[in-house]
């Protein structure tokens, strides 16, 4: 119960009091093993921490997919979805190549000095000391304020903090259990290991058993083989005989076939020798000379005359091909005067133009190219022309004393003064030239006053 107090002074300040109250606990230490559990008595430690809640979103919140997980966890946080009954998962069958290699055997070696440190004695000195004299206490004060208000105490009985023998038994039951298990997990590995060890050794029996196998399958073929190349050998010299018989057989039918001719031969060769046929000889001697004579001849003029008609050719067809040529170049310098003269009317087009005027020797020179503008009347572009003229072609500048005067040359070859700038861009490339302009008319001279008299006060005549 709170209660306000007011002094009795009446102008002093209020001051608050209440009851002394005992801590309640609102969570039990350990749990009860004679009470029915409670789901709801224990929580996740994640569940306590902000950073673990599904409510609390991370990341962008202002994308439609993100405000729909959250409507959606929210929803989730105020309906939990019901746990689903878990299925029991088929145990995995061990294979048979589930094992490791053979491990080395390694020497065991003591790292007592390296890994624990040594102690040494610490060395003690005694040395006399004498402390500061205390300073003076502070006097107790003369006057001290009132208590106001109640003191809070709180009553605690011998029993209610801490029982021993009640509180001390499930730590004991976790001891013990782990205990259990883990020896029990010790003996499974245990023989986890001896049945691991024995499946090797038979697995390592059986593979010495197939290799000595294997060896006696290849001794057994080594051994076919051996027959085999006996036999191949046996019928490749049996071969050979057969060839080196083949062989004399031909050579005696060869020397048969030689000999049966052998004097028919010899006596048709001595012959010809000894009797010779003199129409053969008048033949050969005589008739085949003057034959091949003959045709050397004709030979000697077919050939004269296949070098005269080949140079004849060719004197025709460099004479063509000369032409062909002349004409080409007449071709691209045409086409090339053609596209000098498209480029330039082009550039008339866009303002830039080229001036052709004759010298003394009646050759055509080129000024420019000069940038002209439609909006410019036709005395500053001649003026603007024959400055160009003076900065630029000062020895033709000379001829041009009085200023320049633009033209464009018509259809029968006569120059006409420009009148407008415009009529420029209409030009043809040759067509715009330009003549010296005349001399600037003499000032006509002041008249005289008729009557010779000064103008009194120095008015101005009327």
């Amino acid at each position: 119960m709170a209660a306000m107090t007011e002094p009795k002074g009446g102008s002093g300040t209020y001051s608050f009091s209440s009851q002394p109250k005992p801590v309640g606990a609102t969570r039990k230490k350990y749990r009860d093993p004679n009470e029915a559990v409670d789901a709801t008595m224990f929580r996740d430690p994640k569940e306590t921490g902000i950073q673990w809640d599904k409510r609390v979103h991370r990341g962008n919140t202002y994308s439609m997919y993100t405000q729909n997980a959250i409507k959606e966890a929210l929803e989730q946080a105020e309906n939990p979805p019901q746990p689903e009954p878990r299925r029991k998962r088929r145990p995995k069958e061990k294979s048979l190549f589930d094992m490791g290699l053979p491990e080395k055997e390694r020497i065991p070696v003591d790292l007592t000095n390296n890994l624990v440190a040594k102690e040494q004695p610490p060395t003690t000195e005694h040395v006399e000391a004498q402390t500061d004299e205390f300073l003076p206490e502070p006097p107790a004060e003369e006057l001290q304020p009132q208590k106001t208000g109640v003191d809070a105490t709180t009553q605690v009985e011998d029993g209610e903090l801490f029982v021993f023998d009640y509180q001390v038994e499930p730590i004991l039951e976790v001891l013990c259990h782990k205990t259990l298990e883990q020896s029990v997990m010790e003996v499974e590995e245990e023989f986890e290991l001896e049945q691991m060890t024995s499946f090797k050794t038979e697995w390592f029996k059986r593979q010495a058993a197939m290799m000595k196998d294997w060896e006696a399958q290849v001794a057994e073929e080594w051994v076919r083989w051996r027959e085999k190349e006996a036999v191949v050998n046996k019928k490749r010299e049996e071969k050979r005989k057969e060839a080196q018989v083949l062989l004399k057989i031909q050579a005696m039918a060869a020397s048969k076939a030689h000999l049966k001719d052998l004097v028919p031969n010899a006596v048709n060769s001595l012959t010809e020798v000894a009797f010779p046929d003199m129409k053969g000889v008048a033949i050969n001697r005589t008739f085949l000379p003057q034959v091949l004579s003959g045709a050397r001849e004709q030979v000697k003029s077919q050939d004269g005359q296949d070098k005269a008609i080949s140079s004849m050719v060719k004197t025709c067809m460099k004479r063509k091909v000369t032409a062909q040529k002349a004409a080409r170049k007449t071709l691209v310098d045409k086409f090339a005067d053609l596209e000098r003269i498209r480029l330039e009317e082009m550039k008339i087009r866009r303002g830039s133009i080229r001036i052709y005027i004759e010298n003394a020797e009646g050759e055509q020179i080129a000024v420019g190219p000069v940038q002209i503008e439609s909006n410019e009347t036709v005395e500053e572009l001649q003026e603007r022309i024959f400055n160009w003229l003076q900065d630029n072609h000062a020895a033709l500048a000379t001829s041009y004393q009085f200023g320049v005067m633009m033209c464009i040359r018509n259809d029968e070859g006569d120059l006409v003064p420009v009148e407008q700038t415009a009529q420029l861009f209409e030009a043809k490339a040759g067509q715009i030239s330009m003549l010296p302009a005349s001399a600037p008319e003499a000032p006509p001279p002041e008249e005289e006053n008729a009557e010779g008299e000064e103008n009194p006060e120095g008015e101005e005549p009327q």
